[in-house]
Parts: structure tokens; sequence; C-alpha cells
């Protein structure tokens, strides 16, 4: 079979090979192993690095078994991604939600397109963190967790500017400063990020990069979308947690060391 596909991760097998997991257009998530592939100097040579965009022909018994992955050519390899510390941090974060979010064996064209479109948007250097914003607000409208918006979990009205929110990421709604009289838990957010995410969750894939995130919007729709992913999940994510220990400045272009 051949396939369109995205290098997520790979693992070493044995003393020549690996084991590549592919985010394939056709198949969703696809485990494969690649014999030789340490050691070759033609099929996959440079060729199965992560985020790499790969034309892939493989073999499968069943949707159970192990694919044989027999050819590989690039289309691109998203060559700044890996080469800016800063584009390769968004990246993995990417990455890692992939791993999370997608099947084995379950196609996604919504989703394999979203990434595609935001690994190409990282390597044109377009705004890391909003390029991050706009792939999870999409990411988690196309697994089935798109959060509410637009109304008050508690008395169902509409958001309105004078009016004061916090965003309940256990439930993905919102809740007014009405209903919020016992301070339950929750992030406060303001009513530009509200509207902003509500535009990003109604716009298509192919004007997304007319949307506009900064500040103090950016700024809060990351921790946001961060803690709302944590929810889902139930577990911490830990390329997210490593850009905040290493402190990076997510607009600045420092090149990675050649053993990244």
């Amino acid at each position: 079979m051949e396939s369109d596909a995205i290098v997520l991760n790979t693992t070493d097998h044995g003393e020549s090979d690996l084991i590549v997991t592919l985010f394939c257009h056709n198949a969703g998530r696809l485990s494969a192993i690649a014999k030789g592939a340490k050691k070759s100097k033609k099929r996959f040579v440079n060729k199965l690095e992560f985020f790499t965009y790969l034309q892939v022909t493989y073999q499968q018994k069943n949707d159970r078994a192990l694919a044989f992955l027999s050819e590989a050519e690039i289309y691109t390899s998203f060559p700044n991604i890996r080469y800016h510390l800063d584009l390769y941090g968004i990246a993995s974060i990417i990455r890692e939600f992939l791993l999370l979010g997608i099947k084995e064996g379950e196609a996604d064209l919504n989703i394999f397109r979203l990434s595609l479109w935001a690994f190409h948007r990282l390597d044109s250097k377009k705004n890391p963190r909003q390029v991050l914003v706009l792939f999870l607000i999409h990411f988690f409208n196309y697994i089935g967790y798109r959060p509410d918006f637009h109304t008050c979990a508690s008395c169902n009205r509409k958001v309105h500017p004078r009016d004061r929110y916090r965003f309940i990421s256990a439930s993905g709604q919102l809740l007014c400063s009405g209903c919020n009289q016992h301070s339950r838990p929750g992030r406060p957010l303001s009513y530009g990020t509200i509207k902003m995410i509500q535009n990003c969750q109604n716009q298509p894939l192919e004007r997304l990069h007319r949307l506009k995130f900064s500040g103090a919007i950016l700024s809060e729709s990351l921790q946001l979308l961060h803690n709302f992913g944590r929810q889902i999940f139930q577990r911490e994510i830990i390329s997210w947690q490593i850009l905040e220990q290493q402190n990076l400045g997510f607009d600045t272009y420092s090149p990675l060391h050649k053993g990244l």
C-alpha cells in the first residue's frame, strides 16, 4: 500500500532496524518496522526524522499487525523546524498531541490536513505560538472535545462583553461571574480572548492564516489550551514542560545543535 505520511516517532529495534510511528493519510496512526534503517545508505537515509512528510510504501497483514515499511520518499523535511529551537519545541508539542489523539488504523483527513498546515506554517517561521493556538483549537474540535465559548454553562446566557468569565477545563465550558460566586476553579478569560477563540473555531483551515493572536490574548489562549489538553488526556504534556523549563523565547530563532 502507498500513503502520504508524517513521521511522529522512531524507536530502535535490534542493531539495525527502527520501529516507526507514522500518521498516514489513509490509515491514521501506523506502526511499521523499517528493516536496516539505521544502516541504510539509500532507502531510508535521513528520511525517518521527526515531522518529515513522506510518501511511504508498506505491507500489513491486518490492522493489528506491525506493518513492514519498504520504501519512503521525502516531500519535505521541514528544515527550518529542525534548525530553530523554538520552532522545534512547538512542533514537538503538536507531535505529542497527535500521538495522544490519533488512533491506530483510523484515517482522519481533517487532522492530517491540519497537521501539515501547522508544520508548513512553522517551517515558514509564521509566529510559532499562534500556530500552536490555531492548531489546538481545531485539533480539540476534530477529536470530539470542542469547548463551548458561546454561553455560560450554568445560566445559558450568551457571552456578553460587560460580564466576566472563567473557563472550566474539566467541562470545557465558561461560567459567568454571576454563576461563579462560590469561587469554583477555573481560569479567568478576557472577552477579547473568548471572541478570538470563537472566531477561530468557525474559520475553515484555508482562512486560519488571517487570524492574529497577540499579546495578552495569545498568552491567555496558550494557558487555557495547555490546561484543557492536560484535562482531556489526563496527563502532563511533556514537551510543554521542557519548553517551560528551558525558558525558551518563542519569538527568537536560535539554531539547534546538530544532535537534535
